[in-house]
């Protein structure tokens, strides 16, 4: 067993739980789905080493060993400026295209992360700048990622934001994904049904799923507005 001594609980974002740090070394419990990850991000930085944190190996406790992301990540969704949203949607962009050619990719699949909140980014200097804790990923639809991240990112759902203020949001996003604004109400609820039905049967199924269902009546009522190109 490896010495725990000096090991550090990392805090900030929704780390997963188990995570410490010593020295410039992450330490996670694995997962079922590891293998696939550790192959997913060699990949990955092989092509941009400043895009997520490199896998190390497996220690003798058989925890992943992960480089350190200096810098900060939020704690919450939190309101985002414009500069940031544009940035977080060039970083999913960026990993989207270097990953679309991952074995077992087909046309238009690449690897999703599928949990692109922003507290699943790394900030450094007020801006978003790398990935981590890529335990859901796997080969799908980049626009399910995309919708993810804009539910995330432009905290919707919030009734304190005006639907203005959140198309403007989702068009900050889509500027940096370079892609043009389009009715995602159909893949943002359908990421919602997915978030549901993961927590079935955990401790946080109740207060996720009441979220959730806030959330969902919120792009209902407004699905028409978030239909329109120009608000």
């Amino acid at each position: 067993m490896d010495n725990i001594e000096n090991e550090i609980p990392l805090t900030g974002g929704r780390v997963t739980k188990g995570v410490v740090k010593k020295g410039n070394i992450v330490y996670r419990p694995c997962c079922e789905n590891s293998n696939f990850v550790h192959n997913a991000l060699v990949w990955l930085v092989e092509k941009d080493p400043n895009i997520s944190p490199h896998f190390i190996g497996i220690n003798k406790d058989g925890r992943e060993m992960w480089t350190f992301l200096k810098g900060n990540s939020p704690d919450n969704i939190g309101e985002f400026t414009d500069i940031q949203l544009k940035e977080a949607g060039k970083i999913i962009k960026r990993i989207h295209n270097l990953m679309a050619d991952f074995p077992g990719c087909i046309n238009g699949q690449t690897v999703c992360h599928n949990d692109l909140s922003p507290c699943n980014f790394m900030f450094l200097d007020n801006m978003p700048y790398a990935v981590f804790d890529w335990d859901s990923a796997k080969i799908g639809d980049p626009m399910d990622d995309l919708a993810y991240s804009i539910w995330m990112w432009c905290d919707i759902g919030n009734n304190e934001q005006s639907i203005d203020i959140v198309i403007k949001k989702i068009k900050s996003i889509m500027t940096g994904y370079d892609i043009e604004y389009f009715d995602i109400s159909n893949k943002i609820i359908e990421q919602m049904d997915r978030v549901g039905k993961s927590v079935i049967g955990t401790d946080r199924e109740k207060i996720v799923r009441q979220w959730i269902k806030g959330c969902k009546e919120w792009v209902i009522m407004n699905k028409n507005c978030l239909s329109k190109k120009d608000i």
